[in-house]
């Protein structure tokens, strides 16, 4: 199971790194990691580097996009495809600065729809991975 925080970066940070996405991933990267008496000052960085998400005109077009789909579920701001035939578990968790994916694939179906975004960053943590959305589905 992989876990994607996929972040909405504001323009003046995503014109510095959208050409060297590592320099970024690191600096999410430590927030991260931070101790809990470093906290205050990570919170400040992170609120500086990304925007908020339109919680609810999100949580609205998923719904949409999905709801005649067998395999979707949701439950308040979380949206669920268990899709038996591709050995797909998503979940996506909408919450105002950040979206938690979990899924079992390496390309879960609702990036297709946040590919719409601009300037959204995904990272998975646990593994090292990170990109740019719109980046990746440019390459496709």
């Amino acid at each position: 199971m992989r876990t994607f925080y996929v972040f909405r970066i504001k323009n003046e940070y995503a014109s510095l790194t959208k050409n060297n996405p590592y320099y970024l991933f690191k600096m999410l990267s430590y927030i991260y990691h931070l101790d809990v008496e470093d906290l205050s000052k990570g919170i400040k960085l992170f609120n500086n580097m990304t925007d908020i998400f339109q919680t609810k005109e999100l949580d609205i077009q998923i719904f949409k996009n999905y709801r005649d789909n067998f395999f979707y579920s949701k439950f308040k701001n979380v949206h669920q495809v268990n899709n038996i035939y591709k050995r797909e578990e998503t979940k996506l968790t909408i919450r105002k600065k950040f979206l938690l994916l979990q899924s079992s694939v390496i390309h879960p179906v609702f990036l297709n729809d946040l590919s719409k975004y601009t300037n959204l960053f995904v990272c998975d943590f646990v593994n090292q991975d990170y990109f740019w959305l719109e980046k990746l589905y440019n390459c496709l």
